[in-house]
This record gives C-alpha cells, sequence and structure tokens, in this order.
C-alpha cells in the first residue's frame, strides 16, 4: 500500500473546473450584503470575518469582489466609529482592503498603534490566559497580529514572538500548551516561523509530526484538513494522500455551492467554504 502511494502522490486527483468555479462564486455572491461585506446567513449587518472569508475564497477562484470599494468601505468606517478595535477586527480588514489593493495610510497607523499595545508580557499578542473555548489554538491572535505587521510593514519584537513558539513547541514536533500538540497550533506556529523567515529546513520534526497525522488519518473537521495542508504547505511540503484529501472536501459540498463542516449533516458557511478552496488548491485540485 505505501508503495502504491509513493507512485500515485504527485498525480493531480482531480481538477475542478469552470462550472464548479462559477458554482462557488454564486453560492458567494449570494452572501454579499448592500453594506458592501458579507455573512453567510444573508442577515444585515454583514461580518467582518465573513467578508475576510469570501474575500480570500473569491481571490483562490481568481475573481474580485463586484463592488470593492463598497467592501473597503465597510471596514474603514468601522474605523471612524472606533468598533474596529480587536486583532482579528483588524487582522480581516488589514487582510480584506490589502487583498483588493485598498489598503490605506490611515489604517496602516490604525492597526500599527492598536496592535503593538497588544503584545503581552510572553512577547506574544493577545490574551495569555483564559482563551474562549471557541478560539481554535493559543497562537492564533498571534499569528494574525503578526500578519498584520507584516503586511504594514511594522517594526516589532519578533525575537519575542519566536521565544514564545520555542516555548510552546513538543518533544512529538508539533505546538501546543501543556505538551499536547495540536493541528490547529502546529499550523498557526508553522505560518508564524514563515512570516519571520525561519529556515524551514530545521523544522522537520514539525514536518514529521503533521506526516504522523496525515497517515493516521485523524481527521473529522473540513478545518483539520485545512490545517494540515496549509501547515505542510508552509513547510515546503505537499500531502501525500491528494485522492483522499479531495475527496472528502468534494463531500462537504452543499447543492448550493458553498460548503460544510462534514459530508453529513451540517450547513454550508464562507469559513468553511474559505477552507476547501484553499485545501483544493494545495492539492493540485483547483
Amino acid at each position: 500500500m505505501h508503495q502504491k502511494y509513493i507512485l500515485k502522490r504527485y498525480e493531480i486527483p482531480y481538477r475542478t473546473g469552470d462550472p464548479f468555479r462559477q458554482q462557488v462564486i454564486n453560492y458567494i455572491d449570494r452572501c454579499h450584503l448592500e453594506d458592501g461585506g458579507y455573512f453567510f446567513a444573508r442577515i444585515p449587518p454583514s461580518s467582518g470575518t465573513d467578508t475576510y472569508y469570501a474575500v480570500k475564497s473569491l481571490a483562490l477562484l481568481g475573481v474580485k469582489p463586484p463592488k470593492p470599494k463598497a467592501t473597503a468601505a465597510f471596514f474603514l468606517e468601522q474605523i471612524k466609529d472606533g468598533t474596529l478595535s480587536s486583532i482579528t477586527g483588524i487582522f480581516t480588514a488589514v487582510e480584506v482592503l490589502n487583498e483588493l489593493g485598498l489598503i490605506t495610510d490611515e489604517l496602516k497607523k490604525y492597526a500599527q498603534n492598536k496592535i503593538l499595545a497588544l503584545q503581552n508580557k510572553a512577547g506574544g499578542f493577545g490574551a495569555q490566559d483564559n482563551i474562549y473555548i471557541e478560539v481554535s489554538s493559543e497562537l492564533e491572535e498571534t499569528y494574525r497580529a503578526v500578519k498584520i505587521l507584516k503586511t504594514i510593514s511594522a517594526a516589532f519584537d519578533e525575537q519575542a514572538v519566536t521565544d514564545v513558539l520555542c516555548y510552546l513547541k513538543n518533544p512529538d514536533g508539533g505546538y501546543g500548551r501543556d505538551v499536547r500538540s495540536t493541528l490547529a497550533s502546529t499550523f498557526y506556529a508553522t505560518a508564524i516561523h514563515k512570516l519571520l523567515g525561519a529556515d524551514t529546513q530545521k523544522l522537520a520534526c514539525t514536518a514529521a509530526y503533521l506526516r504522523r497525522r496525515e497517515n493516521n488519518w485523524g481527521v473529522q473537521y473540513i478545518e483539520d484538513l485545512y490545517w494540515l495542508a496549509e501547515g505542510l504547505a508552509n513547510l515546503g511540503e505537499k500531502p501525500l494522500s491528494p485522492r483522499r484529501i479531495t475527496q472528502f472536501v468534494l463531500e462537504c459540498q452543499r447543492q448550493n455551492g458553498g460548503f460544510a463542516r462534514v459530508p453529513i449533516m451540517s450547513i454550508p458557511t464562507l469559513e468553511y467554504t474559505f477552507y476547501a478552496l484553499s485545501i483544493l488548491k494545495q492539492v493540485s485540485a483547483l
């Protein structure tokens, strides 16, 4: 069985064509609201995170939102009224406007001041303890903060961030608090290392951890596959089981074109659609 995988692992498992792309685009377009943003439930007001997932998904499909200036204005208005204050909120704004080529000096200055003020004593960003249960990883906010600062070319204490990663690295090569490695934390750690310009060749033990997770196939949800495939990509690696991965992802697609968290009994969202498209790209199926 192992020999068979070696022979076939570089083959393109399935390439989605124009009808597939248009179906997904149509789903995303139906989630576009009058305020310029997006929300999977299609009820105003729009969601900043859903707008991020929508714009990033469209970029993966090679298109832009129909009214990019209105989408940009959705975030810029939040700067004016002071509601754009969290790391996640600023991250979505910077990412979307940067993707659209409409990032402003006002947003850069605003983001730099807000984010630098949120670096914690440990060297990361955001909360150190009492992390909300819905947050996938203790490194999520640190990754988003570093991505913001790198995008706007702002200086910060990079060594302090590296120290946090070293503290969370476990003997099995993965990352996570209390010597418990998770796919989410390992993905965010590899993403941060990449942003900081680390030599990925020195992260061979982390690649080995991700390979073990892939071979053991402990995948329950589409985000598990996203963290696995993107974590490998951050290390310059590709999944060795593209057919299996592609099959799982395509089974998560619903008739309206969007993707759900699992193949059965779950609703499509913009978040899971973004994960699906990202995974398909990593296995050369998009």
